[in-house]
């Protein structure tokens, strides 16, 4: 019996959700095989390893350092209690309170998993990120591979459902295929038992579905994207979909997610968005400035030994300076700038700048070798072929009115924000001098990596120097102190 035959009528319907892509071409196929939600869901894990583990098999909890409950009790707990004596359980607990993805934790994770006959993550989106990468890892080129099922611990990131694993190389966040979980179990109890703060960083998260969404699509006008290595595939209307026709839902939810039916339904538009980025294959409808920008407001944190905000608090500022970024270049695009020549970047001068913009938090220059590393693909496709903006200009009366139906203005998104209990300025965040690093953020999201996203479009336009940056700012209402 297959995980997605276990499906209980108040699961999330995946098989039917299958069947409504079934027509869409150039999708992965969907392995998440079961997603378990609502009060009591862990009740069901029994009945899970039932299906996916031998008897007598090991299984290997990972677990976060950070103390966790489940309806006022320990969730380590309940999760060995409802394990029952059938297999023999080891709990391995991952780096400290402040977890890192870096190769070392990894590897770790790795060899705690190996000759597992299932492997259970319990934590934060970092915690399953590792979970995720150490059971591909544990098991490679198997089919199926290491019976893998992640107990989600709060709303806060999209991360639970995909296949993918953000990991520090070098000290850059980079995106990496790992695999599905076989299950994912989201109890309500456990969820409610989250810091708050942690739970609404799930909103800011997916305040990205208005700005990835253009991003990606612009990517694929470009028609660059697809042919770099690794590159994101072809804009898809019906994968952006799935999340965006939520935003209603999202919108009218973020006052309310002191209630165990807003949690609930906040991790229900999580899970999907995290099932649109495994199924296009990429991260890109789900990512794209706003996540550059947030992952280098992480790097530098932890580059300095700062604290960093959770991610999904990061992203949802990042996303208002995303969207008005948009509206710059849009009103420049108005104004003439898309009829002259692109403004292509040297790739010596770009590779100064980087090493420049990373030499301060890591003087070994590994940060911005491999930075530059990644850039240095998109800039040669950028170089080559051609006018960079030859199609952008031939589609551009289209894209523009499909672009009125995905952004939506940075106002409209600072009100979702603060209806949640959420930061609308980079002030709010933790972190000394916040709009000098909110500044060099946005200078360098475009260098950071592969992924062509509006910041690279403003470039092309020249309408990214430092007034452009600092107007941005300003307008978007993101600099130091509430909005």
């Amino acid at each position: 019996m297959t995980a997605r035959d276990q499906a209980g009528a108040g699961d999330l319907d995946l098989t039917a959700l299958e069947r409504d892509l079934a027509g869409t071409t150039g999708l992965q196929p969907l392995g998440l095989g079961q997603v378990i939600d609502g009060a009591g869901a862990l009740d069901q894990l029994t009945k899970v390893i039932a299906g996916l583990c031998p008897a007598g098999a090991a299984i290997v909890v990972l677990a976060a350092a950070t103390p966790m409950r489940s309806a006022g009790q320990d969730l380590r707990h309940v999760i060995e209690t409802s394990l029952g004596t059938r297999n023999a359980v080891r709990w391995c607990v991952i780096g400290g309170l402040d977890v890192h993805a870096d190769e070392l934790t990894v590897s770790a994770a790795t060899a705690a998993v190996t000759g597992a006959g299932c492997v259970i993550t319990v934590g934060s989106g970092t915690l399953t990120d590792i979970g995720k990468a150490a059971a591909a890892r544990a098991a490679p080129g198997a089919a199926p591979g290491v019976p893998l099922i992640c107990v989600q611990t709060a709303t806060s990131v999209n991360g639970y459902a995909d296949p993918f694993s953000v990991l520090l190389r070098d000290g850059v966040k980079r995106t990496t295929a790992s695999r599905w979980p076989d299950v994912l179990i989201a109890d309500t109890d456990v969820l409610a038992s989250a810091p708050p703060d942690l739970n609404r960083a799930g909103v800011g998260d997916m305040m990205a579905m208005f700005t990835a969404s253009a991003d990606w699509q612009l990517a694929s006008v470009l028609g660059r994207a697809t042919a770099m290595p690794g590159g994101d595939p072809p804009w898809n209307a019906a994968v952006a979909h799935l999340t965006r026709s939520r935003a209603g839902e999202l919108f009218a939810l973020a006052a309310r997610l002191n209630s165990a039916a807003g949690l609930a339904a906040l991790a229900r538009i999580l899970t999907l968005s995290g099932i649109a980025m495994g199924v296009a294959g990429s991260t890109a409808p789900a990512s794209g400035m706003e996540h550059a920008v947030s992952h280098l407001l992480e790097m530098a944190a932890t580059a300095r030994g700062e604290p960093a905000a959770f991610h999904g608090t990061q992203v949802g500022v990042a996303s208002l300076v995303a969207a008005q970024t948009w509206s710059h270049v849009r009103r420049r695009v108005e104004a003439g700038a898309l009829l002259r020549p692109a403004c292509v970047p040297d790739p010596d001068l770009a590779r100064r700048r980087i090493e420049e913009a990373f030499a301060r938090l890591d003087p070994t220059g590994a940060m911005a070798a491999e930075c530059y590393a990644d850039y240095a693909l998109k800039l040669r496709l950028l170089t080559a072929g051609g006018d960079p903006l030859a199609a952008l200009r031939a589609a551009w009366p289209l894209l523009s009115q499909e672009l009125d139906g995905l952004l939506i203005d940075a106002g409209e998104l600072a009100a979702t924000l603060r209806s949640a209990g959420l930061p609308t300025s980079f002030g709010q965040l933790p972190g000394a001098d916040p709009d000098a690093t909110a500044r060099w953020a946005l200078a360098c999201c475009a260098l950071q990596r592969q992924r062509i996203g509006v910041a690279d479009l403003a470039m092309l336009l020249g309408a990214w120097q430092e007034d452009d940056i600092d107007e941005v700012l300003v307008s978007s209402g993101t600099l130091a102190g509430p909005s």
